[in-house]
């Protein structure tokens, strides 16, 4: 069986190109919307290594892995307002990009105590992927009921595009025991 590895399918649903235009870049659209880029990290329950392993330095995704992967996708392209950037998995995370489209205030020059709370659409989707993913694992595993993540994710407010090309750069260039490689 060979290694699989996936890494970075890119944006799925918003009318522009990152390869020519910052979404960070980008002023509230007319109908009162902004785009807002995420750094989302889920770790596995107990950081157990569910999603695959190492074989000679190179990342394996185990069945786990392929479910989280084929999840995570699915459950942007389900999404009105979520648009998926570069992402990887390793044996115990998955971290990725994550593009929303906010509503924004009308009329208003400084940044209001909205602004600053997690968006609830980042939160519905994360939970939703979670449960989605959780039950098929533990339905592959025949381990139903069996906790698959932590209860709690970390996040990060991208608001700057020299941060948002650092954070793709990171997410690109995996140590060396995490190099990516090719479907077999």
């Amino acid at each position: 069986m060979g290694c699989w590895h996936i890494h970075g399918l890119k944006r799925m649903g918003f009318p522009y190109s990152t390869d020519t235009l910052d979404p960070l870049k980008l002023e509230p659209f007319t109908h009162g919307t902004a785009v807002k880029a995420y750094l989302i990290e889920l770790s596995t329950f107990q950081q157990q290594p569910l999603l695959g392993s190492y074989d000679q330095g190179k990342l394996c995704l185990n069945d786990c892995g392929l479910i989280v992967a084929g999840e995570w996708v699915r459950s942007a392209t389900k999404r009105s307002g979520i648009d998926l950037d570069l992402w990887n998995i390793t044996p115990t995370s998955l971290k990725s990009i994550v593009f929303l489209q906010v509503e924004t205030p009308f009329n208003t020059q400084a940044p209001g105590p909205l602004e600053s709370q997690k968006p609830w659409l980042l939160s519905s989707f994360v939970t939703s992927f979670k449960a989605a993913a959780a039950k098929r694992i533990n339905l592959c595993r025949n381990q139903l009921g069996q906790s698959v993540w932590q209860s709690s994710y970390d996040e990060l407010l991208i608001d700057d595009p020299r941060q948002l090309s650092t954070i793709r750069n990171q997410l690109q260039e995996q140590p060396i025991n995490e190099s990516p490689s090719p479907p077999a």
